[in-house]
């Protein structure tokens, strides 16, 4: 089955090591202990050992760290595993009952250990409240923590804000894969623990099958050989390799390797190195038949097949090469020629037109190439405008002496009819009647006083009030 149990433990010498270091570290408490192995390796099954020896000398809390993500579902998860009260207590209140907990335990002589798996998954944060678990007070530490993962689990402990926890690894161990030797051994424990035998339901050549193909993980072992004793159940017959094969593909849905397929087969051909490399026999590329060619041997070798030859084995076919190699390269000259073009960052690109903005407007000449469309809105707010600015008082404006050409605030024309700007501009034949004018500088006219007046905000409040005003009305 998927899940570990720890009745079906079997003391691969690479696991027993790593059972007997974590338990030693816990005993005699040494620190943290680290295990770190690729999926299916055993790490499950590992932890449930270790809380399976020390249960009765420790209070053992087994978490997996895929299903805690808050400081809060951490001490529910300890405390929930030890057996104490955890529903409706906040996350204080739950780490001071942990901590009374452990106290009360270092008095006895006992302890806490917490066995994490999948600590990997486990945020950082609550790895680091872990390690400051270990922290309270006592006698004796009195807690003592396992964590299990992938690889990421060493790269996440080898940051620089997890330094404090790293220098408290006592322990690591690393899971591997079985060698072949011991998944031999293991294939036969597994089927002998199940009360069979192996030699009665696996033929010869399966166990190395199995090995080709699972590379010695042990838990892919054990759903290989189950789905190929599946497949053989309703035949009541052993399991072949070809049937090994076939529950690979069953499972994986994927082509069984070139290994396997060899093991499949009822006598594979056994080939060694130099037969393999001059051509003799088959090989796994379906190259059948194919002679060497040599580099360097000219271009007529690859002209037919019966002029393929080789120094040890002779020649492949009726015709004989000449004994003086012939020139690698018979054919026509090719000369490549390239332009002689110059490097077009040899020179720096010089801007010769200065840049023109499209849209400066210079005066009310600038308006009269452009398209001007009215309409009655427009043409009453022209009149509507031009009342008020006959309304309004012409402020007195005193000219102050100013460097040239430099800007004024912005001054505002309404024009509901030609005004003696446009006049005195030779723009009297432009109805401007849609237009505000806004300019930068007050023109002068002809009498020296400027020609068009300056709006106050509060004049820009009242002509907007008059006009929703009259929006309303009509």
């Amino acid at each position: 089955m998927a899940a570990p149990r720890t009745q079906f433990y079997h003391p691969a010498p690479v696991i027993d090591a790593a059972l007997r270091g974590v338990e030693r570290c816990i005993r005699r408490a040494e620190g943290v202990a680290l295990v770190v192995g690729p999926p299916g390796t055993g790490k499950s099954l590992l932890l449930a050992k270790v809380a399976e020896h020390v249960r009765d000398d420790f209070d053992v809390a087994l978490l997996s760290g895929a299903s805690i993500c808050t400081r809060r579902a951490l001490w529910q998860a300890v405390m929930a595993a030890i057996g104490e009260p955890y529903r409706g207590i906040d996350e204080t209140d739950l780490r001071i009952a942990l901590v009374e907990r452990i106290r009360g335990l270092a008095a006895t002589g006992a302890g806490l250990v917490i066995l994490v798996d999948e600590a990997h998954t486990l945020p950082t944060r609550l790895i680091e409240e872990l390690r400051l678990l270990t922290n309270v007070p006592t006698p004796l530490p009195a807690v003592h923590i396992v964590l299990a993962g992938s690889v990421r689990l060493e790269e996440m402990l080898g940051q620089p804000r997890m330094e404090s926890l790293a220098q408290r690894i006592a322990v690591r161990s690393y899971l591997e894969p079985l060698d072949h030797e011991t998944t031999m051994a293991y294939l036969r424990t597994q089927v002998k623990a199940a009360g069979l035998s192996w030699d009665r339901l696996f033929a010869t050549g399966c166990d190395d099958a199995v090995f080709t193909a699972t590379d010695g993980v042990p838990r892919l072992v054990n759903q290989l050989c189950d789905q190929a004793l599946v497949l053989v159940a309703e035949s009541e017959r052993r399991v072949t390799p070809a049937d090994i094969a076939a529950a690979w593909r069953e499972i994986q849905r994927l082509p069984a390797p070139s290994g396997l397929e060899r093991a499949a087969a009822d006598s594979p051909p056994r080939m060694d190195d130099d037969a393999v490399l001059h051509g003799d026999g088959p090989d796994d590329f379906g190259t059948d038949g194919m002679g060497v060619v040599e580099f360097g041997a000219g271009d007529v070798a690859f002209a037919d097949e019966s002029f393929v030859m080789h120094q040890d084995h002779g020649p492949l076919g009726d015709a004989m090469l000449p004994e003086e190699p012939a020139d690698p390269w018979d054919g026509p000259e090719v000369e490549l020629v390239f332009g002689a073009g110059g490097d077009p960052f040899h020179e720096y690109f010089k801007r010769t037109d200065p840049p023109v903005e499209r849209y400066t407007v210079q005066g009310p000449d600038d308006f009269s190439g452009c398209r001007h469309v009215t309409s009655r809105e427009g043409q009453s707010m022209g009149r509507l405008l031009a009342s008020i600015a006959r309304a309004v008082p012409q402020p007195a404006v005193i000219e102050e002496p100013r460097p040239p050409h430099a800007p004024t605030e912005p001054v505002v024309e309404p024009t509901g009819k030609p005004t003696a700007t446009s006049v005195a501009s030779g723009d009297a034949d432009i109805d401007d009647t849609d237009m505000v004018v806004i300019e930068e500088d007050m023109l002068p006219a002809a009498s020296g006083t400027p020609a068009v007046f300056s709006v106050r905000p509060s004049d820009y409040r009242s002509l907007f009030t008059r006009l929703r005003r009259g929006a309303a009305g009509s």
